[in-house]
């Protein structure tokens, strides 16, 4: 049974998908953390990369999970921002 404060989304990190659960009310900061953690992207700060939903609107780090109702399975997309890494 799911919890009713978390939620579970996909998080595609430089084309690789990789599954995250995080609280609703966290920022989307926790959720962009834990997703470079587990894809193994730890070279650049949080501040280089930009979360994406599927419609390509930029998504605020400091906002929480919860202000956008995402379903679970929902994917959303982190990449760095142009012109970082090289």
């Amino acid at each position: 049974m799911p919890h009713q404060n978390k939620v579970n989304l996909i998080v595609v990190v430089n084309g690789r998908p990789v599954e995250v659960g995080e609280n609703i009310h966290a920022p989307l900061r926790a959720l962009i953390n834990q997703a470079l953690e587990k894809s193994g992207n730890s070279g650049q700060p949080i501040e280089n990369w930009e979360l994406r939903d599927a419609g390509g609107t930029i998504l605020a780090p400091e906002r929480k999970l919860e202000e956008f109702s995402f379903p679970d399975g929902t994917k959303l997309f982190l990449n760095l921002k142009a012109g970082i890494g090289g």
